[in-house]
């Protein structure tokens, strides 16, 4: 493990619990095998091998945030199995006289909580990874740059918030953003300009004319996910907007999708006075 390394770094960023007592297995070793996992989760999904390494020797608002999702992830994983002991005739509940046992709602209370807090934390961390050089061209860098919103607040934009982890939320609604960006680049964008933009967008490197397209196919991808049709003479204003401009738009203007837009267009005049079918 790299962020959370003994008991005083665990009880930094966990501070209510109580105190071990001499002979008793530390509150660390209890939960070791926990943060293990989770920052192995910390790894493989959100920062991979070498962005992980360079945080975790950095005293650094990123290295807090991570010692933060680990704590909270690795803790919630372990809370149903911490107050229950392997006896002869079974499992048992830990209790004594001064400390009774929480009931199941509390206890799915607070892991719902634990949760809650590593989604807030990580949606901090995902808001800064783009400034950091390591991490630009990781497959979890692509990962989240695969749609016009590579962070979990667009769960909020949505508004469909349930008991799910927010994070679970956001792979889901990835897949659907997936879907409907897919679907607008092959009738309006092309496949080549949105990819350039989602990559630009997630490192804030935008130009004037990115910025001003971003938030209208951003707002209709919203609009999609709420169950509202694509707008098609919106989305047209915009594809005008892109042929007006060629040279801050040379992708689009390569695409096969531009050659849609090409095509000529037939006009009556008043002069023909018959037509062929």
């Amino acid at each position: 493990m790299k962020f959370i390394t003994n008991e005083t770094s665990l009880r930094t960023f966990l501070p209510n619990a109580f105190t071990s007592v001499e002979g008793e297995t530390s509150l660390f070793d209890k939960l070791q095998p926990f943060l293990i996992i989770a920052e192995h989760w910390l790894q493989q999904q959100v920062l991979g091998e070498a962005t992980l390494a360079s945080i975790a020797q950095e005293d650094s608002d990123a290295n807090i945030l991570c010692c933060q999702i680990v704590v909270s992830e690795g803790f919630s994983r372990a809370i149903p199995s911490l107050d229950l002991v392997l006896t002869p005739n079974g499992f048992g509940i830990v209790s004594n006289s001064n400390v009774a046992p929480a009931s199941k709602e509390r206890v799915e209370r607070l892991i719902a909580q634990l949760q809650d807090n590593r989604d807030t934390y990580l949606q901090s961390l995902l808001a800064i990874l783009p400034s950091r050089e390591e991490w630009l061209g990781t497959a979890q860098q692509l990962f989240f740059a695969g749609t016009l919103f590579p962070n979990t607040d667009i769960v909020d934009q949505v508004g469909r918030r349930t008991k799910t982890p927010k994070w679970s939320q956001y792979v889901a609604l990835r897949y659907e953003l997936i879907d409907i960006e897919h679907s607008l680049a092959e009738e309006y964008f092309s496949e080549e300009l949105m990819s350039d933009l989602r990559q630009k967008a997630h490192v804030n490197n935008l130009s004037d004319a990115y910025a001003h397209i971003l938030p209208i196919i951003r707002a209709q991808e919203l609009a999609v996910l709420n169950k509202l049709p694509i707008q098609h003479r919106q989305m047209t204003d915009v594809v005008n907007f892109i042929r007006k401009h060629p040279d801050e738009f040379p992708l689009w203007h390569a695409s096969e999708t531009a050659k849609i837009y090409d095509a000529p267009v037939f006009e009556n005049k008043k002069k023909d006075t018959a037509y062929w079918l």
